[in-house]
C-alpha cells in the first residue's frame, strides 16, 4: 500500500445521527492504507463536536464548513490538505472490511482521476432490486456484500463516466488538473459529482468503478436521496456544460463490464445458498404453464431454490430468479454459449432441469442436459412432443383426430415449423428428448393416453396440478333496472361501487340498462353495464342475472315506476329510497328495505348486504374451497433434487 495519507471526508449536512453511524464504520474497518478522517459540517451545524461524543477524541478531526452548499464543502474538504487524495463519504454510506485500501490499489493506477463503488441507491453502478429501488436480494445486507464484491471482483474495475455515489475517490492529480466542484440549483450533490468527474475525463483522467466494493447506503436514508437523477432541476444546466451527460447518467443496466462485475456476484450469492436449484424451462408467456411453474416454484420454497430459463429472442435465452426478493438474470446465446450456460447452472448449484414447453427457444436448449450433465424432467401441458402446432387442432381451430405422418403434413402444410423441421423430424426430435427424460408428467390420464398412442412405452407419471386452496366468497349482485340517470340514483349508485372498493366489501352492481352519463367501471370499481335493451325482453335479461337484491335509490319523487312492477314480481328482495311512490309500493313486500334517499353510499350499502342476508363485512371473511391435496410429486421433487 501506499504510504502517503488519505483524507476520508464525512460531509454533515443535517442527519447527525447517520453521520455518527458513518464515522463509527470507518473508524471500526481495518485499512493499511493510512488515512485521517474528517467530519466536515454544514455552517448551520454547531462547531463543537458533542454530536461525535461517541467517536475517539483523537479518532476523528470536526471542521466546521463555511456554508451549506454541497460542492462548497467538498472544496473546502480538498483544499485542507494540498498533497492528498481525497475520499468524499456521504452520511448515509456504510463501509465494511478493508474498503479504503481496495479504493486505493484502483485509484493508484496511471493516470487515474475518480474510483466510485457499487452501491444500492442514487450512484453510478447500482446492486439492489429492481422493483424496489434501494433494497437487497433476500438475505443480503451492505456487510455481507461487500466481501462478497471483494471476493469474486478481486483487482477488477469498469470504465464509467459521471461517476457518483455515497463514496467517491479523488485523486490528488485528478484534483488538481481539475479544479473545484461546481454548485448546481436544486442539486442534492449528484449533478456536482457527474459535472466533476466528466470534467475529469475531459482532462484526460479516467474515472472508474471499483468491483471489489461495495457501500451501502443506510435504510435511515433521507428518501430524496432515492429520488431518480433526472428530477433535478440541474439538469438543464447539466446539459449545456455537457453534451453527452446522457451516458453520464445511465447505471448498471447500461454497461457490459458493469453487469459483469454485478453478474459475478449474483452467481456468488446463489452458489452460497444451502439449497440446492432447480431451472424450469419455458416460454416467456403467461397462462396456465406459467401458473403451474409459479405454482410449484412456491410450494417448493424452502426446499429448493428455483430459476427460470425463457427466450429473449430466437437466439438467445434468459436465465433468471423469478422472485421480487431476488435480482439474477443472465443471458446467453444459444448454441454459441451452451457450454457457459452448463458452467453457470453448475456454479449456482442446479441439480436438475424442468421442461415445461420449448415454444421460442432455441433447438439448442434441447442439448443443455447433456451439456450440463444434468438429469431432466418433462411436464406434457399440451402436445409439444408429437404436435408441432401443440394443440391437436387443425385450421379451423378443432380437434384435428391425431391423423397418420401424411395427414400431419397436411395439417401443417406450407407453415414453417420451429428449428426447420419436418413433421418426422420434429416427432423425432422431441419423442426422443422425451424420451431421455428422467420423469415424464401428465395433468391428466387423458394426456398421458394421448402421448402414449405416438410414443408407445414411455413410462409417464400422472400428477395433478398442484394448487393451493381456492377462496369462493360470496358476492352479492346487486340490479339496478332501466336507463340510469341522476334523478333514477347513477350518483348513489357511483359512489356505493366506490365504497365497495375501498372498503372490500362483497358487492357487485350491475346496471341492467344504460346511463346517461359515464361512471367509473370494473376494474376500476365493481360495477359493470349492459347497455340498452328492448323493453319486452327486460324480465328474461331479469332473470339471467340471477341477481341477489334489487336498487330503486331514487332521488326524486317517483310517481309509479314499471321497473319496479317487474322487481316485484320476482323472489329477489328489494332496496329503494324514500321518496315518492317507491315506499307506498312495496310496503306489503317484507323482504323490502326503505332507507333515506340521502343516505350515505355507507348505508346503502349495508342495506343491500343485509338485504341479501349477509353481515356487512370485508370480502377476506369468506370461506376457502377445500384445498386439493399436495401429490406427492412435491415432495419427489424436492428429494430427487
Amino acid at each position: 500500500m501506499s504510504g502517503r495519507i488519505v483524507d476520508v471526508v464525512v460531509l454533515a449536512l443535517d442527519d447527525l445521527a447517520a453521520v455518527r453511524r458513518c464515522a463509527r464504520d470507518v473508524i471500526a474497518s481495518r485499512n493499511e492504507t493510512p488515512y485521517e478522517l474528517m467530519v466536515v459540517t454544514g455552517a448551520a451545524i454547531a462547531h463543537d463536536r458533542t454530536f461525535m461524543l461517541d467517536a475517539p477524541e483523537d479518532a476523528v478531526s470536526v471542521i466546521r464548513g463555511r456554508t451549506d452548499d454541497y460542492a462548497e464543502l467538498v472544496n473546502q474538504a480538498l483544499a485542507l490538505h494540498p498533497d492528498r487524495d481525497v475520499v468524499v463519504l456521504r452520511p448515509d454510506a456504510e463501509v465494511h472490511g478493508p474498503w479504503l485500501d481496495r479504493l486505493a490499489v484502483h485509484a493508484n493506477e496511471q493516470g487515474i482521476g475518480a474510483v466510485g463503488a457499487f452501491t444500492n441507491v442514487a450512484g453510478s453502478a447500482i446492486y439492489a432490486l429492481a422493483k424496489a429501488p434501494g433494497a437487497l436480494p433476500r438475505g443480503s445486507t451492505a456487510e455481507t456484500l461487500d466481501p462478497l464484491f471483494a471476493r469474486v471482483n478481486s483487482g477488477l474495475s469498469a470504465d464509467a463516466s459521471g461517476v457518483h455515489g455515497p463514496c467517491l475517490y479523488l485523486t490528488r492529480a485528478g484534483i488538481e488538473s481539475t479544479g473545484a466542484f461546481r454548485t448546481f440549483i436544486g442539486d442534492d450533490g449528484r449533478l456536482a459529482e457527474i459535472d466533476y468527474t466528466l470534467r475529469l475525463r475531459n482532462e484526460g483522467f479516467p474515472t472508474r468503478i471499483a468491483g471489489d466494493v461495495f457501500v451501502g447506503v443506510s435504510p435511515e436514508a433521507p428518501p430524496d436521496r432515492r429520488g431518480p437523477l433526472a428530477a433535478l432541476t440541474g439538469i438543464p444546466a447539466l446539459a449545456h456544460l455537457h453534451a453527452g451527460y446522457q451516458d453520464a447518467m445511465s447505471s448498471t443496466d447500461s454497461s457490459d463490464e458493469l453487469r459483469l462485475l454485478a453478474g459475478r456476484v449474483d452467481v456468488a450469492r446463489l452458489a452460497a445458498s444451502p439449497l440446492p436449484a432447480l431451472v424450469f424451462v419455458s416460454h416467456p408467456w403467461g397462462g396456465g404453464i406459467r401458473r403451474y411453474m409459479d405454482d410449484l416454484r412456491s410450494l417448493l420454497r424452502g426446499r429448493v431454490d428455483v430459476l427460470y430459463i425463457e427466450p429473449a429472442d430466437a437466439e438467445v435465452v434468459k436465465l433468471h430468479a423469478p422472485d421480487d426478493d431476488e435480482r439474477f438474470a443472465a443471458w446467453f446465446r444459444l448454441p454459441d454459449d451452451l457450454s457457459l450456460l452448463a458452467e453457470t447452472l453448475g456454479a449456482v448449484g442446479v441439480v436438475r432441469l424442468h421442461y415445461h414447453h420449448v415454444h421460442g427457444l432455441p433447438e439448442a436448449i434441447l442439448d443443455l442436459p447433456q451439456t450440463s450433465g444434468l438429469d431432466y424432467d418433462c411436464t406434457l401441458h399440451d402436445y409439444y412432443a408429437i404436435c408441432p402446432r401443440y394443440h391437436l387442432a387443425g385450421d379451423d381451430g378443432r380437434y384435428c383426430g391425431e391423423p397418420d405422418e401424411a395427414g400431419c403434413r397436411a395439417c401443417v402444410g406450407g407453415r414453417t415449423i420451429a428449428w426447420n423441421l419436418d413433421v418426422a423430424g420434429w416427432r423425432e426430435r422431441l419423442g426422443t428428448f422425451v424420451r431421455g427424460a428422467d420423469r415424464v408428467i401428465a395433468p391428466s390420464h387423458d394426456v398421458a393416453a394421448r402421448i402414449e398412442r405416438h410414443l408407445p412405452g414411455l413410462a409417464i407419471d400422472v400428477w395433478s396440478h398442484p394448487e393451493a386452496p381456492v377462496p369462493a366468497p360470496r358476492i352479492v349482485r346487486v340490479v339496478v333496472l332501466g336507463n340510469l340517470s341522476r334523478e333514477k340514483g347513477l350518483d348513489v349508485v357511483a359512489r356505493c361501487a366506490a365504497a365497495a372498493k375501498r372498503d372490500a366489501l362483497p358487492l357487485a352492481f350491475r346496471v341492467l340498462g344504460s346511463t346517461t352519463e359515464p361512471i367509473a367501471q370494473t376494474p376500476d370499481v365493481p360495477l359493470t353495464i349492459h347497455g340498452s335493451y328492448v323493453e319486452a325482453q327486460l324480465p328474461a335479461l331479469l332473470a339471467a342475472e340471477h341477481a341477489d337484491v334489487l336498487f330503486f335509490p331514487a332521488q326524486v319523487p317517483e310517481t309509479y315506476a314499471y321497473t319496479l312492477s317487474i322487481a316485484l314480481a320476482t323472489a329477489a328482495p328489494i332496496v329503494a329510497s324514500s321518496l315518492g311512490a317507491l315506499p307506498e309500493r312495496l310496503a306489503d313486500r317484507a323482504d323490502a328495505r326503505v332507507v333515506p334517499w340521502d343516505a350515505s353510499a355507507e348505508e346503502w350499502n349495508r342495506a343491500l348486504l343485509e338485504a341479501a342476508g349477509m353481515r356487512p363485512s370485508r370480502t377476506e371473511d369468506v370461506a376457502a374451497l377445500p384445498s386439493q391435496s399436495l401429490p406427492a410429486a412435491i415432495d419427489a421433487m424436492s428429494d430427487a433434487s
